[in-house]
């Protein structure tokens, strides 16, 4: 399929081809082991009493009363931390970076509704809740800042003492001459964008296990998490403890999207509090505390000032982004602040811009990790102000969309920060027109205009980060972590392979692709390489974790060069026993035959006993064993792309949006597992849609938050979401072996900008009033609609 290493050429049956997924007659049959069906001898469970107000200082705690219910253990509160423990590590920081210092319970000033302020240890879940209602905590409230504007206030309180604002950290990138842009320009003009806070929510909630052995003194831990490598180091860090006397397992996740990349308070004081009762301790988050106190993601305004010509081509961009980063700095720092703000050009040709983000704190729980990190609010502000742009114009937006794209004769381009390593934009975009049917859909559009239905017609264009890192890069930008991945690969005397790699399982379906590139190496069936994750004890160490779109790019390579090299060394072996030119071996049928003369064959079990056991059969300058190591960083990212498309009606009664159809046709390189694929773009177009209609976090101003069950907080159910369409095109990354791009995160980036630009398309008709604020919910339809003033 491929000429060479750096194109694949380890890629042959399997990569390609949608081979079932192996783990979900488990999942499905309730087999599956999650951290909740994990029971150690003598374990107890945890419960964490929260703090009910945002803002407030601690005047004192009686849990004297808890601690004599029959069934308590413990009782720890913040003044019990060790004088040695340190703060929340964060895994990256960036210029200007303020302290938020977090401890694993508070101490004396809460920040959040929903913070830790003491936990309980007690011999099950209903004990340690009724121990909760026992502890007495005093407080003293203090001033709540709920919003950003709130925060911005010149006069307005400071959540941290002695701090001149509550500006957390600030980033600012530029190209260009953007003040003559604008001063030349045709046209002028610029928008706000606010977007709402939103949840991941998983559907498996957080859940964490600490076991100490005190003959070592060890400590084994079973943590829901992405990162396991970092939990161990940063566990490390915070608690002073060997990381070698760490071991950290994960075992299957329900999902993930990001809030499992990050390393929680609740962690370091379930490990504090299983030394303290010398007994293992569980704690299962449940799902008002998954709302209340996971991180939340996405909440940002963005004021947007763009030029152009006439003609619809974009001249040059100035955006302010102001994220919520809730009370303190998280794992990821302000992270999904400045991927927002270096991804203002989106996939346009746009000489001249600049952006300052600024991360804000208020009285909210932290912000951090979730499925796109900052590209959907990029994206959705970008496309929202190309089909603003054409629509004062009075072009059609997917023409201004078209003379924009940064033509592939460009690549690699350099926008504000990162480098596309390809792309073909234009090709995909004349693509995806055609196979939606855009000028069959504006035909249909025109005919029920007609009729008084209203039908809209949206598209947003998008680019993803995948391949995170490279390390030098992370490094460079404040990064504590590195953006490489190392496999190790093993072939045993049976001739049955397994691969060790340091990512992780969530239910994205990782370990059968990389079982499929390591098969594809060494002639095997998927189904006898067996793929080993989620242990700090026998797995690799990973630079970053299971995350932004980063396990094929960057595991896929590791483990290609560990099976490439593991090839090398059963050839040289089979080479020996069929005194046979190398050039005319071939892996096949568990085994290795001469090209033409099949009957000339040696098993892999028979090379496998002979690495293992029969030393003597092997050619004198081979070492024992079937081992081989593999590692990959990339020196540049590497940047799927795709186009969304959904057509709408809107009912101007009742504000309610029905989808007619909805496609997304994109190119994420060289398809390990087209199945897998299309899985995770169906379920990032859903997050998407859930994002632009449903979902959002609601807090009043005394940072009380008015969406804490499934009751409140809409997430869209089958009923929901419509039925989806894909396309795919194939441009290999020129940087990645194999060529392969990541496909995580790219349904959700561009489905909220496509969605809004229909639903305002619909409604142009009847009114001028912008959808700018998300979710675009009914009441904002009808508020929109009965604005009036027809365009």
């Amino acid at each position: 399929m491929f000429a060479d290493i750096n194109k694949g050429d380890a890629f042959g049956t399997w990569v390609g081809k949608s081979v079932p997924r192996r783990e979900d007659a488990d999942i499905l049959a309730g087999r599956a082991e999650y951290i909740a069906d994990i029971k150690l001898p003598g374990m107890l469970e945890a419960a964490f009493l929260r703090s009910p107000f945002a803002h407030a200082r601690i005047v004192s705690i009686d849990v004297s009363q808890a601690l004599a219910l029959p069934g308590v253990y413990d009782v720890m509160v913040g003044a019990d931390i060790p004088d040695y423990v340190k703060p929340l590590p964060l895994m990256i920081t960036y210029q200007n970076h303020r302290e938020t210092p977090t401890f694993p319970l508070a101490r004396d000033i809460v920040r959040y509704a929903g913070e830790p302020v003491a936990v309980v240890a007690a011999i099950n879940r209903y004990v340690a809740e009724d121990a909760l209602e026992l502890i007495v905590v005093k407080y003293e409230e203090l001033p709540v800042v709920a919003s950003i504007d709130a925060s911005l206030a010149v006069d307005g309180p400071r959540l941290y003492e002695g701090w001149p604002d509550n500006v957390a950290a600030k980033v600012s990138s530029e190209i260009g001459d953007v003040d003559a842009a604008m001063a030349s320009a045709d046209l002028v003009f610029e928008e706000r964008f606010e977007i709402q806070r939103c949840h991941p929510a998983p559907l498996e909630t957080r859940g964490f296990i600490a076991q100490w052995d005190f003959k070592g003194e060890n400590l084994n831990v079973w943590n829901g998490t992405q990162i396991i490598n970092q939990c161990r180091d940063f566990m490390s860090e915070m608690l002073d403890i060997p990381a070698s006397k760490i071991r950290i397992r994960s075992p299957r996740l329900g999902g993930g999207f990001g809030a499992k990349f990050h390393f929680y308070v609740e962690e370091p004081a379930i490990v504090l509090l299983a030394k303290r009762v010398k007994a293992p301790v569980r704690w299962i988050e449940d799902r008002l505390e998954a709302f209340s106190a996971t991180v939340h993601a996405r909440e940002q305004v963005i004021d947007v000032k763009l030029c152009a010509m006439n003609d619809g081509r974009i001249t040059g961009i100035i955006a302010d982004i102001k994220g919520d980063l809730g009370a303190s700095h998280h794992t990821m720092s302000m992270g999904p602040v400045w991927l927002t703000s270096v991804m203002m050009t989106g996939v346009y040709l746009i000489p001249n811009a600049r952006s300052v983000a600024k991360a804000i704190v208020t009285n909210k729980p932290p912000s951090g990790s979730y499925r796109g990190w900052g590209q959907p609010q990029a994206n959705f502000a970008v496309e929202r102000m190309v089909d603003l742009l054409a629509h004062k114009l009075q072009l059609d937006p997917a023409a201004v969309r078209r003379i924009n794209y940064v033509p592939e004769a460009r690549m690699p381009y350099t926008g504000l920060a990162h480098t596309f390593d390809s792309g073909r934009y234009e090709v995909l975009h004349d693509r995806a027109l055609k196979t939606f049917g855009y000028e069959a859909w504006l035909e249909r559009q025109a005919a029920a205009q007609a009729q008084g239905r209203r039908i809209g017609i949206g598209m947003s264009f998008y680019a993803e980060v995948s391949a995170h890192g490279p390390s030098r890069f992370l490094n460079y930008v404040g990064g504590r972590q590195g953006g490489y991945d190392i496999a190790r690969i093993r072939m045993d005397t049976t001739g049955d392979v397994y691969v060790y790699t340091g990512l992780c399982d969530m239910g994205q379906g990782v370990t059968n692709s990389l079982a499929q590139i390591a098969a594809d190496a060494l002639g095997l069936n998927p189904d006898d390489v067996t793929v080993m994750t989620g242990d700090t004890a026998l797995n690799p160490y990973t630079g970053w974790g299971t995350g932004a779109s980063r396990s094929i790019t960057i595991g896929g390579p590791a483990v290609m060069r560990a099976a490439t090299r593991l090839r090398e060394k059963i050839l040289s072996i089979a080479r020996h026993w069929l005194q046979a030119d190398p050039d005319t071996l071939v892996l096949a049928n568990r085994g290795v035959m001469v090209r033409d003369d099949p009957g000339r064959y040696v098993s892999f079990a028979s090379i496998g006993r002979a690495a293992y056991c029969q030393i003597i059969e092997l050619p004198e300058d081979v070492e024992p064993g079937l081992e081989a190591v593999g590692v990959f960083d990339t020196v540049q990212l590497a940047w799927p792309y795709g186009m969304n498309l959904v057509a709408v009606e809107v009912d101007e009664d009742t504000g309610a949006v029905s989808f007619l159809d909805c496609m997304l046709v994109h190119d994420m390189g060289t398809i390990v597992n087209p199945m897998i694929v299309d899985g995770q773009l169906h379920g990032g177009i859903a997050q998407g849609i859930a994002q632009a209609l449903y979902e959002e976090l609601r807090y009043d101003e005394n940072g009380q938050l008015g969406t804490g069950s499934f009751a409140d907080f809409l997430m869209p159910t089958a009923s929901e979401i419509p039925n989806m369409r894909f396309d795919h095109m194939v441009t290999e990354s020129p940087l990645i072996p194999g060529g392969m791009k990541g496909v995580g995160e790219g349904g959700t980036i561009g489905t909220p900008a496509a969605v809004v630009n229909a639903i305002e398309n619909a409604l142009r008709p009847i009114t001028n009033s912008k959808l700018n604020r998300t979710p675009v919910t009914p009441d904002r339809i009808l508020t929109a609609i009965s604005a009036g003033a027809c365009a």
